[in-house]
């Protein structure tokens, strides 16, 4: 029995033994084995050494940027500092897969949704915006940025790389890139979403891309965010893979717009600006914040903080697993400016207050039309009630909105109506066979065909590099001697048409005139409907011709917020009394509850400048109308800038550094001093005041007094009475030449010497950005009185002031009182800098000093300043750019007169009076010296001129 046991155990083994299987069994046992033993040599056995490895290859080193330094005024008082916020972060987390890209944009989507639903906006400093017609449009401000804008966003390594012979990416629309951005090939965004959401997403998978190889690196959607917002992302985080709240420093200004300009803001840094700072030694990186223009731009080397570093561990996919290592960030040098912010804000509202007192007593409820002859230059109500819709200061979009009031949906029955009119009249005068010449026509439909012609131009449908501009048709349509339809045909004739862009491909080389010209009917139909600017031209006409009353526009004021609502006050303009539009809306410019910049006509800006007359520091450097910088710091708040650049009082241009202009009368000190110096005259010489200036061949320049005479008086009298003959007479004689004969240059040369020693023909030395000086380059004789091509920025203007003001220390004027470094403790007082000393006679400086002070006691300015206190020395300037508009007006001054502390100046484009000027030189002495208190100025109104209209050149 057991022998069979045996026996049978042997025989089943035996068998076991020879199968196939047992081999493999075996084979399959080693294998195990061995993987076995590897996994505990690793794991075990050398578990230090690859752990070791693999951390060495997940390691990273991130820079932490340190906090900026603040901004103070000379007195201590910040003007920009840091503030903690919140910020929503994206990281790309998601794994590899044929649905990621759909994925990623429903979770950017997601948060999108959340962030706007709770009142805030995502980040947008994207060069593309859809603009209130629905199109896309570059937001860029140069060729030149454009074209860098689309190197960086097909990836080119340079501008010159965009074009080759397969394509021309440098001539790509906005929309080409919007829908190449979003198309399958980059990010392929469904069209399920609406255009705008569209481009947001783009904007944010874009901004996201630019760290596709440091993953661990977060971008930023939105900044700033409300703590509901922040709340909403926790609460959703569960499907909002890679989304976070992280905390960040935002820049804030205090009284920002009274400082904007000045100030500037931050933003994340530009390719050319990385370049640049790297270049010096800098240690900046691609997401980094810094200055963007003004003294933020100016000081960055000095505000910037000190980077720290974190060491850090992140896994395959770049996302951080742990800090390892960190070395603390340290903050930015401190700044201290020369500027007192109670100066600042001050000049500001006197300014403001000025403009608004110009407008309102010019304004009339009558119709005024400006001619060549005109001696003031009066505003229509009609031109004030439109500007409420030419500057957007009403939003036209808003008129047929849902929760539209029955006077916004009234206005706007009343525009469509015109609107289907309009566009079926311009399509009969371009198809009917008796089209009238452009000059035939009303001004109205003048207007309008007109305008179809730029319009077709701005969007390139007629080439303009392609006209002749000799040629004899082209000839008659800019003097309005053909029809716009005979003009189009012909254009089309001559290929000036891009026909590429109203036909398709297939069917362009088979096109002839006939269809390329409906085509174009077409597209004029279809644009003009969309064309916010063609609606704001009839817009202009209906409240010109009565069809939309001013107190409908006032009422509007109401409907949109833009004034407090008062039921007495709309029910009032509801009456439909003409007379209570006029009143209401006059009442509101002297209150400023609407403003200068939003009414938008002469006058609507000006700068001032005051300097301290021992050192050249600017006290107050102000410029209207301004803007909130705020909203452009860090991100740029798209709506905002869109509607800063389409804002006609041009808010975003400093006036007081860029605003050049003839310097008028002001510059007789220079002519004053160049003659006394070159012994042309004494202090004594008097010349007679013959009117016209025969010398010189017609025609004659003219004192502006003539026919009157100012008769026979010296410089300081001629200074005092700005007698333009005294000055031609001084520019004639300075002018001959050692044959005796008049030669321009000679004279040109000499005033050119002493207008350079006085600081007038340098720029000014602050540190901001400003257009230097022009020189006069002909007429010697009226370059004299300021005028030939003499131009100027006020803020050359304050410093040649102040160079008389002290007898001749030329200082570079500047922003820029101290330097604080807090980790050392550190000090750097920034010392005046005098570029020169002018050496003159002391008889000479007695002459023109004199002469300045008479200005005020006697003279131009003497209605201005009577019973003044305070003994102002100063010269009144005007300079007539064009006949249909009023003068720019200027005034420099100093005081006191003995002994000169501050030096004035202030410019008004297209002013109209220099008495207007004057009395904002004066109302700012009064506070300067205490007369007049902080509280009276910022509690102020308009204040109505009470100077009489004076000009003088």
């Amino acid at each position: 029995m057991i022998r069979e046991y045996i026996k049978d155990l042997l025989k089943a083994l035996l068998s076991i033994l020879r199968s196939r299987v047992f081999f493999l069994c075996i084979l399959f046992g080693a294998m195990f084995s061995i993987l076995i033993i590897r996994i505990f040599n690793l794991q075990i056995v050398n578990k230090d050494y690859y752990l070791n490895n693999y951390i060495q290859k997940g390691e990273r080193e991130i820079s932490v940027s340190g906090t900026r330094g603040l901004i103070y005024d000379r007195n201590g008082k910040v003007l920009a500092y840091n503030e903690l916020a919140y910020a929503v972060t994206i990281e790309d987390v998601l794994a590899s897969s044929s649905s990621k890209s759909d994925t990623l944009n429903e979770i950017i989507y997601n948060t999108i949704k959340i962030i706007e639903d709770n009142g805030d906006s995502i980040n947008n400093e994207f060069s593309i915006i859809i603009d209130s017609n629905g199109n896309f449009v570059y937001s860029v401000s140069s060729e030149a940025a454009r074209l860098r804008f689309l190197r960086d966003i097909y990836g080119k390594k340079s501008v010159e790389e965009l074009d080759t012979e397969k394509e021309q990416l440098s001539l790509s629309t906005a929309k080409d890139v919007y829908d190449y951005l979003t198309g399958e090939d980059r990010f392929d965004i469904s069209d399920e979403y609406s255009d705008e959401m569209r481009l947001k997403i783009a904007i944010i998978r874009y901004n996201l891309s630019l760290n596709s190889y440091q993953k661990y690196i977060s971008t930023t959607i939105a900044s700033n965010v409300s703590e509901k917002t922040v709340a909403a992302i926790y609460e959703n985080e569960s499907v909002l893979s890679g989304v976070a709240i992280s905390e960040e420093t935002i820049r804030v200004y205090k009284d920002s717009v009274y400082f904007a300009h000045i100030l500037g803001y931050t933003g994340k840094i530009s390719e050319d600006q990385l370049s640049e700072y790297n270049t010096t030694n800098g240690n900046y990186e691609a997401n980094d914040i810094v200055g963007k223009s003004g003294i933020e731009y100016y000081m960055e080397e000095n505000l910037q903080g000190i980077k720290g570093k974190q060491t850090l561990f992140v896994n395959s996919t770049g996302k951080t697993l742990e800090i390892v290592e960190e070395t603390d960030a340290s903050a930015g040098k401190d700044v201290y400016l020369t500027l007192d912010s109670e100066y600042q804000i001050a000049a500001y509202k006197i300014l403001e207050q000025k403009l608004a007192g110009i407008l309102y007593s010019k304004i009339v409820n009558s119709d005024f039309e400006a001619t060549e002859d005109s001696d003031i230059i009066y505003i229509p109500i009609k031109d004030v009630y439109f500007q409420m819709i030419n500057n957007n200061v009403v939003d036209l979009n808003k008129f047929n909105r849902k929760n539209a009031s029955n006077n916004e949906k009234n206005v706007y029955a009343k525009f469509v109506d015109r609107q289907n009119m309009v566009i079926s009249d311009m399509k009969t005068e371009l198809t009917r066979d008796d089209a009238v010449a452009l000059k035939y026509l009303s001004e109205e439909y003048n207007t309008y065909l007109s305008y179809i012609e730029d319009m077709l131009c701005d969007n390139k449908i007629i080439d303009t590099s392609s006209i002749d501009t000799s040629d004899e048709v082209y000839i008659k349509w800019t003097k309005e001697e053909i029809s716009l339809q005979e003009y189009l045909k012909y254009a089309i004739s001559k290929n000036w048409v891009k026909t590429v862009n109203l036909i398709s491909n297939e069917n362009n080389k088979y096109s002839g005139t006939d269809e390329i010209y409906n085509a174009l009917i077409e597209y004029i139909r279809t644009e003009l409907i969309n064309d916010t600017s063609f609606s704001k031209k009839i817009y202009k006409y209906l409240i010109k011709n009565g069809t939309i009353s001013g107190n409908e526009i006032c009422m509007l004021l109401f409907d949109q917020n833009v004034l407090k609502y008062d039921s007495s006050s709309y029910q009032a303009l509801a009456s439909g009394q003409q007379t209570v539009a006029y009143n209401f809306m006059m009442e509101q410019i002297r209150l400023i509850n609407i403003t200068p910049a939003q009414i938008a006509l002469d006058p609507c800006s000006g700068s001032i400048v005051v300097t301290d007359t021992d050192t050249g520091d600017v006290l107050a450097l102000v410029t209207y109308p301004s803007y909130d910088n705020n909203k452009l710091s860090g991100t740029v708040d798209a709506e905002y800038w869109n509607k800063l650049n389409n804002d006609l009082s041009l808010p975003l241009y400093n006036r007081a550094t860029q605003t050049r202009t003839a310097p008028g009368s002001t510059f007789k000190m220079v002519s004053g001093i160049t003659g006394l110096e070159h012994d042309i005259i004494t202090p004594q010489t008097c010349i007679h005041d013959n009117g016209e200036f025969k010398s010189l061949g017609q025609p004659f320049p003219k004192c502006w007094r003539y026919p009157g005479s100012h008769g026979s008086i010296n410089v300081s009298q001629a200074l005092c009475y700005s007698c333009n003959y005294f000055f031609y007479s001084v520019g004639f004689d300075l002018s001959i030449n050692s044959k005796g004969q008049y030669d321009e240059e000679v004279g040109l040369k000499k005033l050119e010497k002493y207008a350079t020693d006085l600081g007038l023909n340098m720029v000014s030395g602050i540190e901001l950005d400003e257009n230097p000086p022009l020189f006069s380059t002909s007429d010697a004789v009226r370059s004299s009185i300021g005028q030939g091509s003499n131009s100027y920025a006020n803020i050359q203007l304050a410093r040649y002031t102040n160079t008389i003001a002290n007898s001749g220390k030329n200082y570079e004027l500047t922003l820029i009182d101290k330097i604080v470094d807090n980790s050392n403790n550190k000090t750097t007082i920034m010392e005046p800098k005098l570029t020169n000393t002018v050496e003159l006679r002391d008889t000479t400086w007695d002459a023109i000093h004199h002469g300045m002070r008479l200005v005020i006691t006697s003279g131009t300015a003497a209605g201005t300043f009577r019973g003044f206190n305070i003994e102002v020395a100063g010269k009144s300037g005007t300079a007539q750019e064009n006949k249909l508009r009023s003068n720019h007006t200027v005034f420099v001054a100093y005081a006191p007169y003995e002994e000169p502390e501050v030096a004035m100046s202030v410019l008004i484009p297209y002013g109209d009076s220099t008495g207007y000027s004057a009395e904002i030189i004066k109302e700012f002495t009064a506070f300067y010296y205490g007369l007049t208190s902080f509280e009276e100025i910022i509690e102020g109104t308009a204040t109505v001129p009470t100077a009489g209209h004076s000009n003088d050149n």
